[in-house]
């Protein structure tokens, strides 16, 4: 009598069980992702005595993720079983950061960044094409929690990342540090090989995703293009940020309030998260909801604009945007799992995950160029691109609503 209550209970273990162990996957893999920006950086400090060495190494782990993430999330797509696909690729990009952690300042540089380059073409696994995998492990009314939940993995990773490579590398070195980081990467494999992801089925004859297949997703359905397209632009002021709070810490003979104004940001985003596992709004509203987010987020960095004198206030605003950050990835999260075709979800976070991770570099690399204006100047700047996308998101948005409606009154 009581076999489908009996069915249900357990299948709500299972998921429960199967998030628990996603969620000790997403800390570990991406806080060996985030606190590698650091850690590779005091590493070539330490063994070559030069910062510039320490920033190629940081570029080679970034810049080749941007390329790989479509082959990534192809690759995950089409496998029978994608819990395989990611597991050796976090694996790679563990034994990469070990490999560098030895030889750097042992052998000829360009053998170390060979090296970091293969672990920089794992690196989607550890972002976008970890997230894509969630929906497979809980049941649909829960995703959007869930995605707060993931959410929160990168909020405490890029937190502790750093955090943990800075105090590992003070008490021990660099090399240890980065070992550390390899260690918590290694294990998150670990971990994620014992994932419950269910295998892939496909019908007989049904067509296997192409490697431009999930490009057209997202040009081809417009809540997604254009969910994706404001997400990505309004990345390029958020990626100018650390440059333009640390020269407005410096100008304010502050240079370690530096760390404290980009700690705002991560705490606010923290705080947001929790929010917004706490309460989701519904599916159907995620995309509206990414628009609001950004210029939640805008808005506070332009009122910051004209408070430069006072770190203290200045810090605060940066907070007030932050929490902004934590339903703006819930919302994305969701909104991608809503419109992306099922045969191409991975390819679809994952290329999303890159697109992003190009612009923000962008961003990064405007910010230094803009260095010598007025911090003012500089803080309109980053303002303005949460504030543009989530504008003409929304009005885009609207107006693929009404056109819709329209339509459906003539028919």
């Amino acid at each position: 009598m009581n076999r489908p209550q009996e069915s249900s209970s357990i299948a709500s273990r299972r998921g429960t069980t199967g998030l628990q162990r996603y969620l000790i996957t997403a800390v570990l893999v991406r806080l060996a992702d985030e606190g590698a920006r650091v850690g590779l950086v005091l590493l070539a400090l330490e063994r070559t005595k030069s910062a510039a060495v320490g920033g190629l190494l940081v570029a080679v782990l970034l810049v080749p993720q941007v390329v790989a993430a479509p082959a990534i999330g192809l690759l995950t797509d089409r496998a029978r079983q994608p819990r395989w696909v990611l597991t050796i690729s976090v694996a790679g990009f563990a034994a990469s950061l070990a490999a560098v952690a030895s030889l750097l300042g042992r052998v000829p540089l360009p053998v170390v960044v060979a090296i970091l380059l293969l672990g920089g073409c794992c690196g989607p696994s550890l972002t976008g094409g970890l997230t894509s995998q969630l929906p497979t492990l809980i049941s649909e009314s829960s995703l959007p929690r869930a995605f707060g939940a993931d959410s929160l993995t990168y909020n405490v990773s890029g937190i502790a990342g750093p955090a943990l490579a800075a105090v590992v590398a003070g008490a021990a070195g660099a090399g240890i540090a980065t070992f550390a980081l390899a260690g918590a990467a290694a294990a998150g494999a670990l971990v994620l090989a014992t994932l419950p992801i269910p295998l892939h089925h496909r019908s007989h004859g049904q067509q296997r995703a192409s490697l431009t297949a999930g490009f057209r997703a997202l040009l081809g359905h417009r809540v997604l293009g254009t969910v994706t397209a404001s997400s990505t632009v309004g990345q390029l002021g958020l990626g100018a940020l650390p440059i333009v709070a640390a020269v407005l810490a410096s100008r304010q003979h502050q240079p370690a309030a530096t760390g404290w104004l980009m700690t705002a940001i991560a705490v606010g985003a923290l705080i947001g998260s929790l929010l917004w596992t706490w309460r989701p709004v519904q599916p159907a509203h995620t995309p509206l909801t990414v628009m609001i987010a950004l210029l939640a987020t805008g808005a506070p960095l332009a009122v910051a604009a004209a408070t430069t004198s006072s770190l203290t206030l200045t810090a605060l605003l940066f907070g007030i945007a932050g929490i902004a950050v934590g339903p703006f990835t819930g919302a994305m999260f969701t909104t991608r799992k809503l419109y992306a075709p099922d045969e191409v979800q991975a390819q679809v976070f994952t290329i999303s995950a890159g697109l992003r991770l190009t612009m923000a570099a962008a961003g990064a690399a405007i910010g230094g160029a803009l260095a010598g204006l007025p911090s003012p100047t500089q803080l309109i700047f980053v303002a303005s691109a949460p504030l543009l996308a989530g504008g003409l998101g929304a009005l885009a948005l609207r107006s693929w609503a009404v056109r819709t409606r329209t339509l459906e009154l003539h028919m």
